[in-house]
C-alpha cells in the first residue's frame, strides 16, 4: 500500500536535489563572472560603500543593462522554485528579490578590491530587477494557475508526451540564448564594432560577400526547424508547424538584436548574408519536410552536423602569415558573462540537439 508513496517521495527528493544543485551551480557561475578575473586583489583607502550614494554612471549602455538583468533572471527563477515548496509563490517573489539585492550588493562591494572592475549602484538595481523577473517567470511552472495553465495546455496540444521531449523543448531555449551572442549566427554578429552593411548598400562585387555566413544562417534555421519537427505531435502537420517555428525564430532574432541596438537601426541588420541565409534555410526546410512522411530525424542530424562543421570552418582566423585556429574559437571575451555564455551556446546547443536525437531514437525507436 505504501509503495507508490515511497516512489513519489523518492522522485520528489531527486527533483529537489537536482533543483538545489542547479541553484548553487548557477550562484557559483554568477560569483565567478562578477569577479572575473579574480586576480591582483587590492586594498584602497576609499570608502568601499561610497558607490551606493554616488551618481549613476554617465554612460549606461543598453547592453550592460540587459546583461545585468538577464544574468540574475535564472537565479531568481531557480530560487523561486526552491522556496515554492515552503511558501506561496507570491511571498517567495519578495524573498527572491531580497536575496538578489544582497548577492548583487556583495559582488559590487568585492569589485571595489579588483583592478579593472567598478562598483555601480545601477548594477545592483538592474540585478535585483532580474532576480525579481525570474521569480515572476517561475509562475508559469504552476499548472493550476494562470499563465501556467496556458503553457501546459499548449505543450500537451502541440508536442509529444514525455520527459525526453521536455528536455528537447529546453534545448530550444538554449538556442534562444545563443542569439544574445555578438557573432554569427546572431543578427548583431559583430556589427556593434564594425558597422552595418544592409543589402541595399551592398557593393556589387561578390568577392566581398561572406558566403560562409550565408551557409551558417541557412543551416542554423533549417536545423532548428527540423529539430523542432521531431518534437511535435503527429496529430499536427509537420510543414506548417516547422514554418511557424521558423517565423518565431526569425522574430526572436530581431528581438534579441533589439536588446543591444536602437530600434531605428534594426533594418540595417538585413545584410546580403542574412537575407540569403534565412531565405535558403526556409527553402531547405520546406524541401525536406515536403518529401518526409515521418519525423525527419536523419535530415535533422545531417543539417545540425553540417552546421557545427561550417561554424568550425568559419572560426579559422586568416592572417598574413597563414591560417590559425584559436584554442576555443567560439568564445571571445569573458566566457562568464551573458554574451560570452551565448557565444558558447552557438556550439553547445546543436551538439546537445544531436545527442538528443541519437539518444531519443534509442529510447523511443517506435516514434
Amino acid at each position: 500500500m505504501n509503495r507508490p508513496f515511497r516512489s513519489n517521495d523518492t522522485r520528489s527528493s531527486w527533483r529537489r536535489a537536482l533543483l538545489l544543485l542547479s541553484l548553487w551551480s548557477y550562484i557559483a557561475l554568477l560569483v565567478a563572472g562578477s569577479l572575473y578575473p579574480a586576480t591582483a586583489w587590492r586594498v584602497t583607502d576609499e570608502n568601499f560603500l561610497a558607490f551606493l550614494i554616488a551618481s549613476w554612471p554617465r554612460y549606461a549602455t543598453r547592453t550592460d543593462i540587459t546583461t545585468n538583468i538577464l544574468v540574475y533572471l535564472p537565479f531568481g527563477f531557480l530560487l523561486a522554485l526552491v522556496l515554492r515548496s515552503r511558501m506561496r509563490l507570491r511571498y517567495a517573489v519578495w524573498w527572491v528579490a531580497t536575496a538578489g539585492l544582497l548577492l548583487s550588493l556583495l559582488m559590487e562591494i568585492l569589485q571595489n578590491f579588483l583592478p579593472g572592475r567598478n562598483a555601480s549602484n545601477l548594477d545592483i538595481l538592474t540585478n535585483t530587477a532580474g532576480a525579481f523577473a525570474g521569480a515572476l517567470v517561475a509562475r508559469v511552472t504552476e499548472s493550476h494557475r494562470w499563465p501556467g495553465t496556458l503553457l501546459f495546455t499548449w505543450r500537451k496540444r502541440w508536442f509529444l508526451p514525455g520527459w525526453w521531449v521536455n528536455f528537447g523543448i529546453a534545448l530550444l531555449g538554449l538556442w534562444a540564448l545563443s542569439q544574445l551572442s555578438l557573432q554569427t549566427p546572431s543578427l548583431v554578429a559583430g556589427n556593434l564594432h564594425t558597422g552595418f552593411t544592409p543589402f541595399w548598400e551592398a557593393p556589387p562585387d561578390l568577392s566581398r560577400v561572406k558566403f560562409q555566413q550565408i551557409l551558417i544562417f541557412m543551416l542554423e534555421m533549417a536545423g532548428l526547424g527540423l529539430f523542432a519537427a521531431t518534437l511535435i505531435s503527429p496529430r499536427h502537420r509537420k510543414m506548417p508547424a516547422s514554418v511557424a517555428v521558423f517565423a518565431a525564430a526569425v522574430s526572436f532574432k530581431f528581438f534579441a538584436a533589439a536588446l543591444f541596438l536602437k530600434l531605428p537601426v534594426l533594418a540595417r541588420l538585413l545584410s546580403v548574408e542574412v537575407l540569403a541565409g534565412l531565405g535558403m534555410g526556409l527553402i531547405l526546410l520546406l524541401i525536406i519536410q515536403r518529401r518526409s512522411t515521418v519525423q525527419p530525424y536523419g535530415a535533422a542530424l545531417a543539417v545540425l552536423i553540417s552546421f557545427i562543421a561550417i561554424q568550425l570552418l568559419d572560426a579559422f582566423i586568416v592572417q598574413p602569415g597563414g591560417v590559425t585556429l584559436p584554442a576555443w574559437p567560439l568564445i571571445r571575451g569573458n566566457p562568464l558573462n551573458v554574451t560570452g555564455l551565448a557565444s558558447l551556446m552557438t556550439m553547445v546547443w546543436p551538439a546537445l540537439a544531436i545527442t538528443h536525437l541519437l539518444v531519443g531514437r534509442l529510447l523511443f525507436p517506435s516514434r
